[in-house]
């Protein structure tokens, strides 16, 4: 670690000789983002290209498209060197894309949720179609299942398998009980930021399939089509015709989702590479900092993918290509033990000395460095636009949001079958912060979960479901 950044993270927090420190403070800063992004896109680059190698066939037409898109970005803006005003609109060009991506994810998502609360239901009608129940001794069930709980001391391992059993257990809590709990978890954000709140409440949402997110239907028409027959089958009397096709939808949209999921995953990875390497490139060599050897080995790396990805060759790459990723070893590690050090004191400059930055006619490269770390940190998705909130969460948002979910809940569960409400109230009872106080309260609701569930092919699959997550 260069003794130098130590020092001028503590000049900068101590206020001392600001108006040397801070632009070297942005220029190290502005060095460091763009050989990191250059190594990550080298990395995520070659993944993505090995993975087309080998799925190509099984992805969509959309997922196509933008990598065509992003190897025609790598060659006009990062392989070749670019003017100002053409780098600002692939500057747009790369936020567009950017958004277009987090919209996938943000249908994928929703998605998943949908089917994974049909699964829960199919699970539990599956005995129906066996020739053997299991035998279940509810006592002997709720001990054994206790005893996985708590048989660790740390808080943290327990509270994660109650919440775990919960989403397993037979739900047999009314709904007023349950409104009540929902009603309790937001509770647990009052004072909280606002942004963190919201974040809940987003994924109650889609846990309870309350979220449609714009374009479902249209960007995926076969999940969509999926989703409406489950939506249509009544649970509580389907035939072995129905469930053996149910099962198959639910089948087939689970190998789609995780494979368009994990390509998009990839795509924000490479795209927000690119983003970086894009705002940061007018404003690097001038730290006085040697990044060159890091930054030319990625770039090599880049240049020998590229040509062969344009064209959508599918090529086994030499020993020597391979051989390079060698020389990028550590880069990370080490850059993230720099960024440690000079994002504080970042943060005391955006924080504190903005008008000396101004005055050095720095903004423009503080909102980049800005933007840049929200684009290197480990939130794929952040929203880079979104100004940070003082408000802090009070008794009339969590009212006003807890109605809100009441009200749609109370809709929901009027227009659909039983198995499906109960599949949703588990959904989100396992997403809840912990609502029991004591081991007591844990052994009581487990207990008469067990004991009031009468449905023998729940019950049977309650006990497989869980005792396969106890023998793990």
């Amino acid at each position: 670690m260069n003794i130098n950044i130590r020092k001028m993270n503590q000049n900068i927090r101590s206020g001392i000789q600001l108006e040397e420190n801070i632009p070297q403070l942005l220029n190290r800063l502005a060095d460091d983002y763009h050989t990191m992004a250059m190594v990550r896109l080298a990395l995520n680059y070659f993944t993505l290209y090995e993975a087309y190698c080998d799925d190509e066939y099984s992805w969509s037409k959309d997922i196509q498209d933008i990598v065509i898109r992003l190897n025609k970005l790598i060659e006009s803006n990062i392989l070749t060197r670019t003017s100002g005003h053409n780098r600002e609109g692939a500057i747009r060009e790369v936020d567009t894309l950017r958004k277009e991506i987090m919209k996938r994810m943000d249908l994928l998502t929703a998605y998943t949720d949908v089917f994974e609360t049909y699964e829960y239901v199919l699970n539990r009608v599956e005995y129906r179609f066996r020739d053997n129940l299991l035998p279940v001794e509810g006592e002997e069930f709720a001990r054994d299942i206790l005893r996985y709980i708590f048989d660790s001391e740390d808080n943290v391992i327990i509270n994660d398998k109650i919440r775990e059993i919960i989403g397993q257990l037979p739900i047999r809590i009314t709904r007023q009980k349950y409104f009540d709990l929902l009603n309790q978890s937001m509770q647990t954000y009052l004072g909280a930021d606002q942004s963190s709140f919201d974040s809940y409440l987003y994924m109650l949402r889609t846990s309870t399939m309350l979220y449609e997110g714009e374009g479902m239907d249209t960007c995926y028409p076969a999940l969509w089509e999926k989703k409406e027959f489950l939506s249509r089958l009544k649970y509580q009397d389907i035939s072995k015709e129905q469930y053996d096709q149910a099962i198959l939808a639910i089948q087939s949209a689970t190998i789609s989702l995780e494979t368009e999921s994990t390509v998009y995953l990839s795509l924000a990875e490479l795209v927000n590479d690119i983003y970086v390497i894009l705002l940061c490139a007018p404003y690097i060599g001038f730290s006085g900092i040697d990044m060159e050897d890091s930054g030319s080995v990625a770039l090599s790396i880049i240049q020998d993918i590229n040509p062969i990805y344009l064209l959508m060759e599918k090529q086994e790459l030499s020993k020597e290509f391979v051989d390079k990723f060698t020389d990028l070893e550590g880069v990370q590690e080490a850059l993230s033990m720099e960024f440690n050090i000079l994002e504080e004191a970042l943060y005391v400059v955006q924080h504190q000395h903005c008008a000396i930055t101004k005055s050095l006619m720095l903004e423009h490269l503080l909102q980049v460095l800005l933007r840049s770390q929200k684009l290197m940190s480990e939130s794929l998705f952040i929203d880079l636009d979104e100004m940070p909130s003082e408000e802090k969460v009070n008794e009339a948002m969590i009212s006003a949001a807890s109605s809100q979910m009441e009200e749609a809940l109370s809709a929901f569960f009027a227009s659909h079958d039983k198995m499906i409400n109960r599949a949703v109230m588990a959904n989100t009872l396992r997403i809840m912060p912990v609502f029991f106080d004591n081991h007591k309260e844990v052994m009581e609701y487990v207990r008469y979960s067990v004991e009031r569930c009468s449905d023998a092919y729940e019950k049977s699959a309650c006990y497989e479901i869980i005792n396969e997550i106890i023998n793990e």
